[in-house]
């Protein structure tokens, strides 16, 4: 398979060659908020980020996993069924990087990186402020000590395509209000 990045280290080498994770990149079409159509050309661009943002060999390293799978099984998702649960693309993700990696943090991160964006959402489109703010405490509590990578992951995937700035903004944010240190961008 011909892909529009590198390849750095064993365990990406395993995880692109699996099947299931080939036809994932594959799939999808330009649309809001991925002008890029399919999910190769996402990862590549996040790929790119992370190169800017990382900090550390280990955190380049650990971000570069989440970037390979994490929109990866938007393709098995059932568009007639809710997207929850084993229905959801972070799940399915989450499911398929377990076989691979056993690492919780990046785990956690992989099946919670829309997490801060589906909690700006219930604000910016249902005026739920009260309601986001909770989520993305939850949110905060579950990530815990992994919550300065995710940030950074957070800003990798949301700075790409044509995607808004607005849920990357509220979460930082929130964070700061919340007296929450995080990684400065670089």
């Amino acid at each position: 398979m011909d892909l529009p990045f590198q390849l750095e280290t064993e365990i990406e080498e395993q995880i692109c060659a699996d099947v299931a994770w080939q036809q994932g990149v594959m799939w999808g079409q330009p649309r809001p908020g991925h002008s890029e159509g399919q999910v190769i050309y996402h990862i590549a661009e996040v790929l790119t980020n992370i190169d800017r943002l990382a900090r550390r060999d280990e955190e380049r390293r650990a971000l570069r996993l989440i970037a390979l799978i994490h929109d990866t099984f938007k393709y098995r998702v059932d568009p007639n069924k809710p997207r929850v649960g084993n229905n959801h693309h972070a799940t399915l993700a989450r499911l398929f990087a377990e076989r691979y990696l056993d690492d919780s943090a990046i785990l956690d991160i992989i099946e919670l990186h829309d997490e801060a964006f589906n909690a700006w959402r219930l604000g910016a489109s249902k005026d739920r402020w009260n309601e986001a703010e909770a989520r993305a405490n939850r949110l905060v509590a579950r990530l815990g000590s992994s919550l300065p990578i995710y940030i950074l992951f957070f800003r990798a995937d949301n700075q790409t395509g044509s995607k808004e700035p607005d849920s990357l903004i509220w979460f930082e944010q929130f964070l700061l209000k919340q007296g929450l240190i995080f990684p400065s961008e670089t």
